[in-house]
């Protein structure tokens, strides 16, 4: 089969859709199935193909990834697509790449996925009043478009349910776990004296408990949390430090924040990173945080646990948080400020030995899910919507 991926952004770009399309690529080809890329690129001047990648260029704007594709409607691009002949299109963002995907299916009569990664309601709503209105509708229309056009609609987390009722759509979501790839993302890769060396690269001290967020810096993500968390309960002296890895619309803001509430000293921000040195990185952090209200399973999430680092994750009115993570197993979940920052300081006052122990069972939760059982749900899916075109 050959599946065309459409998605705004790929490696060495760090967020969880990148890592996400990875995987599945490697899965998918694993099983012998052909993929094509179709991505975005602020360095290309012209649309160019190489190694199973379709580049387009792409302009600087103010959306989720800070980039789109300056033109989704090329007709010299959609026919060389769709010469490739491809079996399935499957759109990763309702950006505009995932209008030229849907022109692609279009054009080359075949059936659409769109995976659901996030929903932005009103991520806007820090900017002018008008301006804001304007901005969410385009994104909330965009978001429609892509559910009114899918032959299938996937995401991680059974939360997208909510996301597409609060659309008004009725489109029934397939939940497929996201997979990591374990051999990359593992601990063990790294000796004691690398994790010195690229936690003395990071800026990060010898014996601090070090949490990390990996991700696109954005609205949604709610870092303003954690961070408030940090300048009311959490002192130099409990030997704690917060690494931010990425960047976004909202990494100025924040790192204006932290000198605001006077944590700047135990936070480091860390952007342009490799995806290639996430691996190490992680391994040689400590926790992982998450504090957003209402997003999805992040891949981020099974990497870190894939190098061992417990989740943090906050509490929810659906209770989904306990079915990202199993409390007390691979991480924590926490209800408020106070009790995220006592889970840091309780995890620094740990002996070595008992933090290796944490995270060899961490790591043990995620062995099971490897990136071709994703890739073989997608297939069913793929061959279940082929037969219904046919």
């Amino acid at each position: 089969m050959r599946i065309l991926i459409f998605t705004e952004v790929i490696a060495p770009y760090v967020c969880g859709v990148s890592s996400y399309v990875d995987v599945l690529r490697k899965g998918l080809e694993k099983l012998s199935h052909e993929v094509v890329i179709v991505t975005s690129s602020l360095e290309a001047e012209k649309p160019y193909y190489k190694n199973h990648i379709i580049r387009c260029p792409a302009k600087k704007v103010n959306n989720k990834y800070g980039r789109e594709c300056r033109k989704f409607s090329d007709e010299n691009v959609i026919q060389f697509i769709c010469a490739l002949k491809p079996d399935i299109v499957h759109i990763h963002t309702d950006t505009k790449i995932g209008y030229m995907g849907l022109e692609v299916a279009d054009h080359a009569k075949v059936p659409v996925v769109f995976t659901i990664h996030d929903y932005f309601l009103d991520r806007f709503a820090a900017e002018n009043r008008i301006v804001w209105k304007v901005k969410t509708f385009f994104e909330k229309r965009h978001f429609v478009d892509m559910l009114d056009n899918a032959d299938a609609v996937t995401s991680s987390c059974s939360r997208a349910e909510m996301f597409v009722r609060r659309a008004k759509r009725r489109n029934e979501v397939k939940v497929v776990p996201c997979a990591t790839d374990t051999e990359l993302f593992s601990y063990r890769r790294y000796s004691e004296r690398d994790v010195g060396k690229i936690r003395e690269k990071l800026g990060l001290d010898k014996n601090s408990v070090a949490a990390v967020f990996a991700g696109s810096l954005s609205v949604e993500k709610n870092l303003e949390f954690a961070l408030s968390a940090f300048s009311k309960y959490i002192k130099k002296t409990d030997n704690v430090q917060f690494l931010i890895v990425g960047d976004g619309t909202e990494t100025e803001y924040l790192k204006e924040l932290c000198v605001k509430l006077k944590i700047e000293d135990m936070v480091i921000f860390k952007s342009s990173v490799p995806n290639a040195e996430m691996p190490a990185i992680y391994s040689a952090c400590d926790m992982y945080v998450c504090s957003y209200d209402d997003g999805l399973m992040s891949m981020s999430f099974g990497e870190a646990m894939s190098c061992g680092l417990p989740v943090m994750v906050k509490e929810d009115n659906e209770n989904i948080a306990y079915s990202m993570v199993e409390d007390g197993v691979n991480g924590f979940v926490y209800k408020n400020e106070e009790e995220f920052a006592n889970y840091l300081k309780t995890f620094s006052q740990l002996s070595f030995k008992e933090k290796r122990y944490i995270r060899s069972t961490v790591r043990k939760t995620v062995l099971k899910d490897s990136c071709t059982s994703m890739a073989e749900e997608y297939i069913k899916i793929y061959n279940s919507i082929i037969s219904e075109n046919e």
